[in-house]
Order: C-alpha cells, then structure tokens, then sequence
C-alpha cells in the first residue's frame, strides 16, 4: 500500500539524516570540540592589549599572544597601533580592527581571515522577567542592534556597553558566582570558527548553551562549566538531545571575572537539562585530563597544545535575573581561540 511505502520512505530519510548527523558529531568532537574550541586560524591583538592581559593573566599570554600578531612581530610596543582606528564598516571586515574594551582598560581587537572570522546573531533577545531591571541607552542600544542583525551597530555598542559593567574584575567573588549561576544562551559571537555546527545555516544550526554553577554541578559536577549545543541538526537524533561540552572553571579570588579553565575536559552526548532521561548518564565521546590531551584531540599544532591554560573573562556581566546580558573572551591560552568573543543572556 502507499501508506507502507511512504512511512517505508520517511523512516529511511530519518535513518539517513541521523547517520549524517553522528558523523558531524565524530568529526566535530575528534578535530573541533565547541565553545572553548576552534579550529585554526591566526588572530591579532594589538600590542597595547597584550601587555595589559599579559599584566592580568601572566606573562604566557605575552609569549604566546605576540606570535599571533599581524606579521609575527616580537615588538609589543611599537607595531599593530593602526588597529586602534574606526570600526571598518565593511560587513566581512568587521572585527579586523579595534573593538574598544575599558574593562579590561585597553582595546581589544579581532581578526582572521575575513571568509571565516564573521560575526553573526545566532538568537533574539528575551525581555527580562524583572520589570525593574536597570536599562541603560547603551544595553537598549546593543539590544536593538541585535534585533536588527547590525554587526557595525553591535560592535559599537559592545564597545560602549563593556565599561559600565555592573560587575568587574573587582567585585565581591561570591557575588560574581551568584550572577553567573544558571542557564545561558549564546546571541551574537564574533567568528564561527569555536563550532562547525553553528556556522549551518538556519534551521539547520543548532542553540548553543552555557551552563554555570548548580545546574552545572547537576548535569557535569561539581566545580565545573559546561556548553551545550540542542535543536537544529540535531534534532535527528531525538528532539531532547543536547551535545555536552565541560570543564573544570575556578574564578580568581582577586579577579573573579578571570574563570581559570581545568581539566579534565568532557564532550559528551546527552540530553537537555530537566527533560525525559536527564538522569541517565551522559554518553562520553571525548575525555582529556590535560590541556595537551584535549587540545591534540582537537587537532592542534604541537605549539597550541603546550600553550597555557586557557582563562575565560567577564567583560560585562548583569545580575538582574531572566534576560541579564553577559559579553565573555578567551583572553589567554590556547592561540587559536584567544579573542573569541560571545554575548549571552540569561534564561
């Protein structure tokens, strides 16, 4: 009967897409991981950035930053101060100059080659749960630059918005872990290259999660962070299906905006947090207990993997509950992923 054969032919092309999709997932998780991970391309910072992380987060983001400067200049002092300019305004171009970041209080400015390194809006924003969340014209201002998919716009208002912070580097550690604790999801970041998956176009690219202190412990353990990719493509392989990625992450006591990234690292295949099963373990496709393990996993170069550890910072973080904003960056580590940037808000 035709009804045999079309339900015959459906299961077929489900059966097809999800052998599709679990090969995505092996090359995603043997040569990319996500997140904390990308694949390789060189980045810029300007010299006068590298020497203020370099003061924050040691002198192994100095010795490994400069060779990822533009030419591979040693000279921290003199070249790269063109990258300072005005926004470029070309779309592909966008982050090949400064973005201005007085949180940090230097610049700090993006590049790569401009077919890969493209920043896109990945999610709307949400509206707060608290009416009394404190807005400002410089939130209002990224928020509406998002809704209307405007890179020059969103790099602007980062820029504008990152040192009015309600939170920094110096703010009390107890509170800071209180205002990262929960559920986030990823709107905007500056390059695609931290996720192969999330570079598929619509409705194939897959929500891509952070998860922070108790839901974290829950669903990873205890002192750990984990992202999460679910829906889009993955949906093949059950609608609930969730891609873990975790670590260990330790805020600094004298700069909590400063998360020390540990071993072991995990990339596991599970499901989303509270849904049917949830409770059953994780199914582990990649574990590293080292940054050299895991980083070989990801096929870096021999140089990226004796790299120091990576440190993830706060640039601007809310503490408004439901819809708070939080703009994050590999500042130091693994070359091929310093500079990433991303602006999450709380779920």
């Amino acid at each position: 009967p035709r009804s045999c054969m079309d339900s015959s032919f459906i299961h077929t092309m489900k059966a097809t897409l999800s052998i599709i999709t679990t090969l995505l997932l092996l090359h995603h998780s043997s040569c990319y991981g996500f997140q904390l991970s990308s694949s390789s391309s060189r980045r810029s910072l300007p010299s006068s950035v590298l020497l203020k992380l370099s003061s924050q987060h040691g002198d192994g983001f100095l010795s490994v930053g400069k060779k990822y400067q533009n030419g591979d200049n040693d000279n921290t002092t003199t070249n790269n101060d063109n990258d300072n300019d005005a926004f470029v305004s070309s779309r592909r171009r966008l982050f090949d100059r400064a973005l201005s970041s007085a949180a940090i209080a230097s610049s700090i400015a993006l590049s790569g080659n401009p077919s890969i390194a493209s920043a896109k809006v990945v999610s709307l924003p949400i509206s707060p749960s608290d009416e009394s969340t404190t807005t400002i014209p410089e939130r209002d201002a990224l928020l509406q630059a998002i809704d209307n998919n405007d890179d020059d716009a969103i790099a602007q208002s980062i820029e504008q918005l990152i040192p009015l912070s309600p939170l920094d580097g110096n703010s009390e550690k107890a509170k800071y872990d209180a205002a990262l604790d929960g559920e986030w999801k990823l709107i905007w970041y500056n390059s695609c290259n931290f996720s192969p998956l999330l570079k598929l176009p619509s409705p194939f690219r897959p929500d891509s999660y952070q998860y922070f202190g108790a839901i974290a412990s829950r669903e990873v353990g205890e002192g750990r962070v984990a992202q999460g990719l679910t829906g889009g493509i993955l949906s093949a392989l059950g609608s609930d299906t969730e891609l873990w990625l975790s670590s260990g992450a330790v805020g600094r006591i004298d700069r909590p905006s400063s998360l020390d990234i540990y071993p072991p690292f995990r990339f596991q295949l599970g499901v989303t947090p509270g849904s049917s099963g949830s409770e059953k373990p994780k199914r582990t496709i990649v574990d590293a207990d080292s940054d050299a393990e895991f980083r070989k996993a990801n096929a870096r170069s021999e140089e990226a993997q004796l790299a120091p550890k990576n440190v993830y910072e706060q640039l601007y973080l809310e503490d408004g509950g439901r819809g708070s904003l939080r703009v994050s960056v590999i500042a130091s580590g693994d070359p091929v992923i310093v500079g990433e940037m991303f602006v999450h808000q709380k779920l």
